[in-house]
């Protein structure tokens, strides 16, 4: 059930989202509710945001409201302060790190994250996380048997900066590079947890290597921004990943939402559709579209849903209605643990998950679970901790 401190959430983001021009805040209002659940969903600048457009309208109508407000504004402002000053710090080391690399013979894809806030209506009111990227040669050795890029990558950043890369991880490398966590993709999905991953990880190099956006810095140098229907379907797919492994939230969510609404005339919507079916992913892509149009206000036809989905909405009502319940109240708040513990948890999370499952994978349930186990052997330090 949605509740009403739920529905008060959105009302702020449409407000701040330029979806709603006015709103009359509540007479009697939580502010410590709202400002945990916009934490926990990630977006508490944004609701700031729609509050304080929400507030010049002059919309709280009694005085106790107006000193609540007055107490919680300074808890507010430090957060997004705190926010703003983390993203310039983000900035500040995508430059540093872009420029090391090409320093160093590679281009910098980024993927995810900063890439997204640019489409953000402020850009350092989207939480930073972990740095992603993807590198390329920027000429491609000529030598066969040369390591992979990553691998040659890695070792630099050894040699040069005596910064070793964790590479107990399926699909990427790990490391900190001046207080940042970056993941150094060889992969974009992990190939090892479904067998279906195989050929979407071959969609997805193919892509990126042949279709991308430069982008400039502030410094000068160029990195590389994935192309528009590369971002869309990597964007969607990785949200279906963590929805049907964890759970999802409404940074995540507003990350493709937002990202489809500036870009949707470039994306190749026949391609992007057809790619997500045969992903086994369009039940879970049409339940994130029509949350954007029924709850947050976006037009429904900046996704060219093709016409075989037309009765989508009406048929799949409690779908669309358990993805996003399941998104305001996700099931696993808890730590997993480590060991014998982690191995319960998780296959007791794996149970409750399968109705996502099969919205999101074309894999059969039973070939998932060998899968999954045998990447887990294969990588002992995701269930061990090692």
């Amino acid at each position: 059930m949605i509740t009403s401190d739920e529905k008060l959430l959105f009302e702020l983001i449409k407000v701040a989202l330029g979806k709603s021009s006015e709103y009359v805040l509540p007479k009697t209002l939580d502010w410590d509710t709202l400002f945990r659940l916009s934490m926990k969903q990630c977006v508490p600048a944004i609701v700031l945001d729609g509050l304080n457009h929400s507030l010049t309208l002059g919309n709280i109508r009694n005085s106790e409201s107006q000193e609540k407000w007055r107490t919680n504004k300074l808890k507010w402002l430090g957060m997004m302060l705190n926010m703003e000053k983390q993203y310039a710090k983000h900035e500040s080391t995508i430059a540093d790190l872009a420029t090391f690399y090409m320093e160093n013979g590679f281009r910098m894809m980024l993927l995810k994250g900063y890439n997204l806030s640019k489409y953000w209506p402020i850009p350092n009111h989207r939480p930073t996380g972990d740095i992603d990227i993807f590198l390329m040669d920027v000429v491609p050795p000529e030598k066969n048997g040369v390591s992979a890029t990553w691998k040659r990558a890695d070792k630099i950043l050894k040699d040069k900066l005596s910064i070793e890369a964790d590479n107990s991880h399926h699909h990427h490398s790990v490391f900190t590079y001046k207080g940042i966590m970056v993941e150094n993709h060889f992969d974009f999905v992990n190939v090892h947890s479904h067998q279906s991953n195989q050929w979407i990880e071959k969609v997805f190099k193919d892509l990126a290597v042949s279709e991308y956006e430069s982008y400039t810095l502030y410094n000068g140098v160029d990195i590389l921004f994935p192309s528009p229907l590369f971002n869309c379907l990597f964007v969607a797919r990785h949200n279906a990943i963590h929805f049907a492994a964890e759970h999802l939230n409404l940074r995540q969510l507003l990350d493709w939402i937002l990202f489809v609404e500036k870009r949707n005339e470039d994306i190749d919507w026949n391609r992007f559709w057809n790619i997500s079916k045969t992903m086994g992913m369009d039940k879970f892509v049409l339940c994130m579209v029509f949350i954007a149009v029924d709850y947050l206000s976006f037009k429904e036809s900046l996704f060219h849903i093709p016409d075989e989905y037309v009765k989508f909405k009406t048929s799949e009502q409690d779908l669309i209605y358990n993805v996003l319940n399941n998104i305001l109240h996700p099931m696993d708040n808890q730590s997993n643990g480590k060991g014998f513990t982690y191995i319960v948890n998780r296959y007791k999370l794996w149970k409750q998950n399968l109705w996502k499952h099969k919205i999101v994978y074309s894999d059969s349930i039973i070939s998932t679970f060998f899968a999954q186990l045998k990447s887990h052997l294969m990588k002992p330090s995701t269930i061990f901790g090692m």
